[in-house]
């Protein structure tokens, strides 16, 4: 017995949606962050990894944790982690199958794409190296 092409396609569509998480299909699973200082001489870790110098882009991918370094000879380097919080987008889960799969096994566990970066640019300018002076 052979289905009608319809009925394929249908089959097909339902179980593509019902196996992508709603934040995959619409945001990602991955997020382009920017890294920038005020100078040039400035150059970017991401986590210890060198991506560039005065400014940099990277892939971040949301199931992963990031910590951004900025170092520049003379001052002290800066540490900035990168945030994350939930994306709501991630509800609408909710209305394909009741969440089970695509929040919980896709979204969540998957992909990660149930949070995002919190920022997409960041400005950072290592500090002025403290200097000890002994008083003699």
């Amino acid at each position: 017995m052979k289905l009608p092409i319809a009925v394929k396609i249908s089959i097909s569509m339902i179980l593509l949606v019902s196996f992508t998480g709603c934040a995959t299909m619409f945001h990602g699973s991955t997020q382009t962050i920017t890294m920038r200082s005020n100078y040039d001489d400035v150059k970017f870790y991401v986590n210890e990894a060198y991506v560039g110098a005065g400014s940099a882009v990277s892939v971040f991918k949301k199931k992963k944790n990031y910590s951004i370094r900025a170092s520049r000879p003379g001052y002290e380097d800066v540490t900035i982690a990168a945030t994350k919080s939930f994306d709501a987008t991630t509800l609408l889960g909710i209305l394909l199958d009741w969440g089970i799969i695509s929040i919980l096994c896709v979204d969540g566990i998957g992909t990660g794409a149930i949070q995002q970066f919190d920022q997409e640019t960041y400005v950072i300018d290592p500090t002025i190296a403290k200097t000890d002076f002994k008083t003699q």
